[in-house]
């Protein structure tokens, strides 16, 4: 939970006309961040096959952590 009312934070903190050092630093994070829900993911995968793709949140967070990686890919 922490993690995710981190990464909102980090999302909340850009602006317009922020400098490109800023910029990079939350590119970081962000790169972080999703590496880190990624993990928990696979974790989770791993840990409950299939069944895990029986309860809506945890489809909801596979769509999540797979537009958090076509974002990077077509960044």
């Amino acid at each position: 939970m922490g993690t995710i009312i981190a990464n909102i934070v980090q999302m909340a903190v850009s602006y317009q006309g922020m400098p490109g050092w800023y910029l990079k630093i939350l590119e970081g994070i962000n790169y972080v961040f999703t590496v880190i829900f990624l993990a928990e993911a696979i974790l989770k995968i791993t840990a409950y096959g299939w069944s895990y793709f029986g309860t809506a949140w945890n489809k909801f967070d596979f769509f999540v952590v797979c537009s958090s990686l076509l974002d990077i890919v077509m960044d």
